[in-house]
Parts: C-alpha cells; sequence; structure tokens
C-alpha cells in the first residue's frame, strides 16, 4: 500500500510539473504574439481648429540610373524587357515617397480614396498603395495571368492567382503596416501597400512636395519611407490656422 501511494504521489507530481511546464510554454507563446502585434494607436476623431504642414523631398545624392531587367516570361504581353528607377527624381524631388505624422493621436477623420492595385503592363500599377484600414481591390488588366502574393506581419498573408479577366479580389487589411506584394510568375513584378494608423499620410507629387492639412496644434515626428531610401525622421510644430514647412533632404 505504501509503495503505491508513494507511487500514486509521484505520478501526480509528474503531472503537475508537467502541466506546469505547458502552461509556461503557452505563457510564452502568447506572450511572444502579442509582442509582434502592432501597437494600438488609440487615435480618435476630434474635430478642430488646426494648421497644415507643407513640405517636399529633396533629392540632393548621386545621379540615380535605371536599372533595366530582362523579361523571360510571356514576352508577347509584357515586352522584352523593364527599366526601372530606384528613385523617382523629378525637379529635384522624390516622387511617390510616403510622409506621414507618426506620433499624432487625434484630429480629422481619415479620408483615404477607395485603395486599388492594379497588373497593368506587367507591373504593379500603382508601386505604391496608401489606404486607411479597410478594404484593397485588386484588378488584373493584362491579357496574361499573374499572382498576387501578399507578405505582411500582421495583417493575413495570401497568394491569389488571377487569370486574363478574373473578377477582382477584395482583401481586407486593418492593421497599419507597410505590405510587400510580388508576383511569383514575373519576379521583376513587385510593390507595397501602405496600411496608414492616421489619416495624416501622404505621397509626395512632382519635385518631391507634399502636404498634410487640418493638423491638431502641437509637435510631431514627422517621417518619409521609400523603399531604397529607407526611413527618415524630422520634427514639426504646429500652429492652428498657420502653415509649417519641412524639407527633407535625402542622397
Amino acid at each position: 500500500m505504501r509503495t503505491f501511494l508513494k507511487s500514486w504521489k509521484g505520478g501526480a507530481l509528474l503531472a503537475v510539473a508537467a502541466l506546469a511546464m505547458v502552461a509556461l510554454g503557452v505563457g510564452a507563446h502568447v506572450a511572444k504574439m502579442r509582442a509582434a502585434e502592432p501597437p494600438q494607436g488609440g487615435y480618435t476623431v476630434q474635430p478642430g481648429a488646426g494648421g497644415t504642414i507643407s513640405g517636399k523631398v529633396l533629392y540632393i545624392g548621386k545621379p540615380v540610373h535605371p536599372q533595366r531587367i530582362a523579361v523571360t516570361t510571356n514576352r508577347s504581353a509584357c515586352g522584352s524587357s523593364k527599366i526601372f528607377y530606384p528613385i523617382e527624381v523629378e525637379k529635384g524631388g522624390v516622387e511617390g515617397a510616403v510622409v506621414w505624422l507618426d506620433n499624432v493621436t487625434h484630429g480629422k477623420a481619415f479620408s483615404y480614396p477607395k485603395a486599388v492595385l492594379d497588373q497593368k503592363g506587367c507591373m504593379f500599377m500603382p508601386p505604391i498603395v496608401l489606404m486607411g484600414p479597410g478594404k484593397l481591390e485588386v484588378l488584373n488588366s493584362d491579357s496574361v495571368t499573374h499572382n498576387v502574393h501578399i507578405y505582411a506581419r500582421f495583417n493575413r498573408e495570401s497568394n491569389h492567382m488571377m487569370a486574363p479577366g478574373s473578377s477582382p479580389v477584395e482583401l481586407t487589411m486593418m492593421r497599419p503596416e507597410t505590405i510587400k506584394v510580388a508576383c511569383d510568375i514575373h519576379s521583376w513584378m513587385k510593390g507595397y501597400i501602405v496600411v496608414a494608423k492616421n489619416p495624416y499620410y501622404a505621397l509626395t507629387t512632382d519635385g518631391g512636395a507634399f502636404t498634410l492639412s487640418d493638423v491638431p496644434p502641437g509637435t510631431y515626428q514627422i517621417k518619409l519611407w521609400q523603399p531604397k531610401l529607407g526611413t527618415r525622421t524630422e520634427q514639426v510644430s504646429v500652429q492652428a490656422g498657420k502653415t509649417s514647412t519641412v524639407t527633407f533632404k535625402v542622397e
């Protein structure tokens, strides 16, 4: 009897220890998952008197030379080669870079246009989609089959084959992040989806110009991102009814 009780107690202790190890493992896994989640910004809509940020992203580096890539797949539809500029410089400024306020907590409502990503001329158009959290419509305007491979960290990864004339694919992107998109059939096809965490994002236009309007008064970290240039940060102070200027100089 004593031997039985001793054996039972030993087994019970082992079971408790095993359950504890499982609990620790689950806890560590949950902690790891939580650590990987993006910060929930807590942005709130609070309309009020604001100011404007007007700026430019100026390129001061060496001349940007085009990159030519030979096309080996579907040449009749895609052409014999593709020419890329890693940095689009127009009138001395960087076009197509993303600029945003990083630490704004309240202000105007989200008002981004409908997010659409097309595949046209065997390229992703536009190369960078800027959108608020919500739906992204993906099209294939080409006469060849593409696949849209979404490489996301916080949103759902996916891979959709799209034949010519196929119906649009609708993707849901609710978590702020920068997402890479590629076509596995045509290796040169690459693009990005930027899901904004607040309404104060803009893509630079001709000459590297950008404008952020209705910004609540305060001091902010304003950031710039471009695939080749990476991320840059400046500081800007905003007063109601006034325009503040910011100039990024990149190379």
